[in-house]
């Protein structure tokens, strides 16, 4: 089986592609995947940015010709077009790529963590639909999602954001405030981001936008009930009510004027994240204004830190992928190691049974006995085991794997029966 990612992103695909691939029901994809012989599993992460098909299957080359065939399909873009676009990755760069993308390593905004719950949905998707398995493409994401958590403890550059709207609200943060409200003024790319911080912060919002429609449409497309809408007209008297404020409009002059500030017995603080400036001269010595300038001080720092720790960040995904495939590689071992241990037992039960019968040993020995060998074949095959695991990493394993079975007599029989035991003895061990 071969691991198998098909990918259009932000780096090679534009965005009349992408809109064009972006999936609001993943089932029928999935389902024509899966109908097909070869692609024993797959997942699909579709959001604005990326389109991401990972799959588990036999043969890369027609597996990546049926996406795109169905691709074409659905988006209405030549075949051609497509595979001009798309980013194909087999085996050890696919599962390199998976792990950039679980560490927002891959994201147009490195760091960002979106991204993660992202993959987590999708992969929950395709599990309970059965478009996947915990054995197969299930152990590929959970070690997705641990290098994730290693980069992001690690180097901490999902920590430091570089947006100017996530840096107002995280400055918004640290500040006390009497209760957690805040004004957001405007709807275009800046206030929708503000807004979307707050909310995960669990500020209430209220937004006032010129076009009123538009705001109704963002609410109910956030589903938010921390979030309200009001007309834009009363923006003179709520301006008044709040200790925060946030304005982003595209007005070409300011919309805030010292004439419309009114005494308060509270503090406030207005990030005015526009330009030009929606905030004109405010007098009101209990009033702070934050700009975009003194915000840029903080984006540029934090983009000079990430960028001072993203060579740390590949390396970690490197030695993730690396571990990875090691443990597959231990993985395909382990059976040899539980059918040596299995054929151990049986052979010493086998003798201690012979010595009762003939009289050399006690019945009542018989337990003592077995607990004994059992041990002294656990100290003896440790060494060997640990020697197999290691050895598991290199290009000797299906030579050694073969030697093993030769000299032991393993075979498919005494491979399954040796993992039915296995099976069984952890079963009694929960129960």
């Amino acid at each position: 089986m071969k691991y198998l990612v098909l990918s259009f992103s932000h780096k090679n695909a534009p965005l009349e592609i992408r809109e064009k691939l972006s999936f609001k029901d993943s089932k029928i994809f999935l389902d024509f995947l899966l109908d097909y012989d070869l692609i024993k599993e797959a997942i699909l992460l579709s959001t604005c940015n990326r389109t991401e098909i990972i799959m588990l299957s036999s043969d890369s080359y027609s597996s990546f010709q049926k996406c795109f065939t169905k691709l074409t399909t659905i988006s209405g873009i030549k075949k051609e077009v497509l595979e001009g676009y798309a980013n194909t990755f087999e085996g050890y760069s696919a599962i390199h790529h998976i792990f950039l993308v679980a560490s927002s390593l891959d994201s147009l905004v490195i760091g960002e963590t979106q991204i993660g719950g992202q993959l987590k949905q999708s992969y929950r998707y395709s599990l309970n639909n059965n478009y996947c398995t915990n054995k197969g493409l299930g152990n590929v994401i959970d070690f997705a999602f641990k290098c994730a958590a290693n980069v992001r403890n690690e180097t901490g550059i999902s920590k430091k954001p570089i947006s100017i709207a996530s840096i107002a609200v995280s400055n918004a943060k640290e500040i006390e405030l009497n209760n957690k409200k805040a004004l957001v003024i405007g709807l275009g790319e800046m206030g929708q981001i503000t807004i979307k911080h707050l909310l995960s912060a669990n500020y209430k919002v209220v937004l006032l936008n010129r076009n009123k429609k538009k705001a109704l449409d963002f609410k109910n497309e956030i589903n938010n009930p921390n979030l309200e809408v009001e007309d834009f007209n009363k923006l003179g008297s709520l301006i008044n009510s709040f200790e925060l404020l946030f304005s982003a409009t595209a007005s070409t002059s300011p919309i805030i004027t010292n004439d419309m500030i009114k005494q308060t017995t509270f503090k406030r603080y207005f990030f005015d994240l526009a330009l030009p400036r929606d905030v004109g001269e405010i007098l009101d010595s209990n009033i702070k204004v934050i700009t975009i300038d003194s915000l840029q001080n903080m984006v540029d720092k934090n983009k000079e830190y990430r960028k001072e720790n993203i060579n740390f960040a590949y390396e970690i995904v490197g030695n993730q992928v690396n571990e990875f495939f090691k443990w597959l590689n231990i993985l395909s071992v382990e059976p040899i190691i539980k059918t040596l241990r299995q054929l151990a037992k049986d052979a010493s039960l086998r003798e201690i049974d012979k010595a009762i019968q003939k009289g050399f040993l006690p019945e009542s020995y018989r337990q003592n006995i077995q607990k004994t060998i059992h041990n002294v074949f656990n100290v003896f095959l440790h060494t060997p085991t640990k020697n197999l695991k290691e050895i598991s990493s290199s290009s000797q394993l299906k030579e050694i794997e073969n030697s093993l079975k030769i000299l032991f007599n393993i075979n498919d029989t005494n491979l399954k029966e040796a993992q039915q035991n296995h099976d069984n003895n952890i079963s009694k061990e929960i129960k």
